[in-house]
């Protein structure tokens, strides 16, 4: 895309470089202190920041960079039955109250962010046929899911409003939600006690208090050592381009990937393909989430052609006491390099990216901001990444759904892909699962197309491809109808 100020990804690429560098000035003297005396001053005490652990502390300062930025939106549309309007609107206000992060906003006026609360206050728009709760469009006279777009597609502002936003639409019988959150509220984590408590109008509230979010210096120089040496190796390329990066390192900190107008496609995944592959899991040393995330290592390989490639994946870093009512995301980012051998045999293939997964999560515990602090601190690049990939659970996966009430829903796109490409499995609450590819409009449409069916393949081949070279599984998984030959 070319970059001109007439264009408006590249103007908001501007603003946002003109940010990073007005933030990168007023903070070296700072970063150099942080870097210089890591292993005390890396984590603070939940207690120090009133509330806001390591990575929440991390999603504020990248909302607070780009406050008109939708990626972070999470925004689900239900329809329920099996309850009443009204008693769905009370499980919400419950939820709300008992939450601390669902009702209180961000202050941040001595670089030290705190929660205060600010509970948002429902009310009934058309008394007994629309509720809402929290800013953005009301949903006055559109349908449920129009709603539902409108607020995906609203950024928040943290330090005006609580990150939750919510309507209730009734029409007869039936009865429809939209619940719209910021990250900073919600994780992967947190979606059974969040959305249990709205469905049964109950909320326990935790007593534990957040432990203290501490990193010894130890730990943080293992996990740079370990960056160095793989992800953060100067001889890592895009996956999409095949090239090295053309700018600096000191270039990359004020230009890194950037979120764009993107897609996405939802796919089913064979229920019997699936069951078999977790089964197969085992053989070669993983649990069957690992396992699938090995799988979507080859597929970008499969798709891209790069052997060598760094996937980021996201993870979980919940300790002991960060309940989903006192902190909300606990999320952290793990990048992941996979070097694969095609003359090698699948199984083998499957164990060395087993092997890196489980090698790279060993630092799951430390957070991806102060590995990045110190890189930069030391002459390093930002991360050479374009992909990102995941299993997770979908959110009614392990919601204790009250008896005799019914749950179907949706996730709600923003329009925005924070990646050029982003696959993700999702595993659903009655067994089965689907991949959802994002893409940024503009890159990778061709890989785009291809990434269903190569992945909906090579869920089938590798658990019976054991022996066989990698180069034929990866040959046969993009082999089209037209180009039978090409697997051969």
């Amino acid at each position: 895309m070319t970059e001109t100020l007439a264009d408006p990804r590249a103007a908001r690429l501007e603003l946002l470089r003109r940010r990073r560098a007005a933030h990168s000035a007023k903070s070296t003297a700072h970063s150099a202190e942080t870097t210089a005396h890591s292993a005390e001053t890396t984590a603070h005490s939940a207690g120090a920041t009133a509330g806001l652990g390591t990575a929440e502390r991390r999603m504020w300062r990248i909302h607070r960079l780009d406050q008109d930025s939708v990626s972070h939106n999470i925004t689900l549309l239900l329809d329920v039955t099996g309850t009443t309007a009204e008693r769905l609107v009370a499980g919400i206000e419950t939820t709300v109250a008992g939450a601390e992060v669902l009702g209180s906003v961000i202050v941040d006026d001595d670089g030290s962010p705190r929660r205060e609360p600010r509970p948002p206050v429902g009310r009934w728009v058309e008394p007994g046929g629309l509720w809402a709760l929290g800013g953005g469009p009301i949903g006055e006279g559109i349908s449920p899911a129009d709603a539902a777009t409108a607020l995906a597609r609203t950024p928040f502002d943290l330090t005006r409003e609580a990150p939750v936003r919510a309507r209730v639409y009734r029409d007869g019988t039936s009865t429809t939600a939209v619940l719209s959150f910021h990250h900073l509220a919600v994780d992967d984590t947190s979606w059974p006690v969040l959305l249990g408590a709205v469905l049964a109008g109950e909320w326990v509230r935790s007593t534990d208090a957040p432990a203290p979010d501490h990193l010894d210096g130890a730990r943080l120089a293992a996990a740079v050592d370990h960056a160095r040496s793989t992800w953060a190796a100067p001889d890592v390329r895009f996956p999409l381009s095949g090239q090295l990066p053309a700018t600096t390192p000191e270039q990359s900190w004020l230009n890194p990937i950037d979120e764009g107008p993107g897609q996405q496609q939802r796919h089913d995944l064979d229920v019997d393909d699936l069951n078999a592959f977790t089964a197969y899991a085992p053989s070669v040393g993983g649990t069957g989430n690992a396992a699938l995330l090995a799988l979507t290592a080859v597929a970008v390989t499969a798709l891209t052609g790069a052997t060598d490639h760094v996937l980021l994946v996201p993870a979980d870093n919940r300790r002991p006491g960060h309940a989903p009512d006192r902190v909300g995301y606990c999320g952290n980012i793990v990048p992941i390099r996979f070097t694969f051998d095609t003359g090698a045999t699948v199984a083998d293939a499957m164990r060395s990216a087993i092997t890196a997964i489980y090698t790279a999560m060993e630092y799951v515990d430390v957070d991806f901001g102060p590995i990045l602090t110190a890189l930069r601190g030391s002459g390093g690049r930002f991360p050479v990444v374009e992909i990102m990939a995941s299993v997770r659970n979908a959110p009614m996966r392990g919601v204790d759904v009250p008896a005799g009430m019914r749950v179907d829903y949706r996730s709600v796109s923003t329009g925005i892909a924070p990646y050029p490409l982003t696959l993700a499995v999702e595993l659903a609450a009655d067994g089965g699962a689907h991949l959802e590819v994002d893409h940024q409009l503009g890159t990778g449409e061709v890989i785009v197309d291809r990434a269903a069916p190569v992945v909906a393949t090579l869920l089938h081949r590798i658990p019976t491809a054991a022996d066989q070279p990698l180069s034929v599984l990866l040959a046969s998984a993009t082999a089209t109808p037209d180009n039978p030959d090409e697997a051969a």
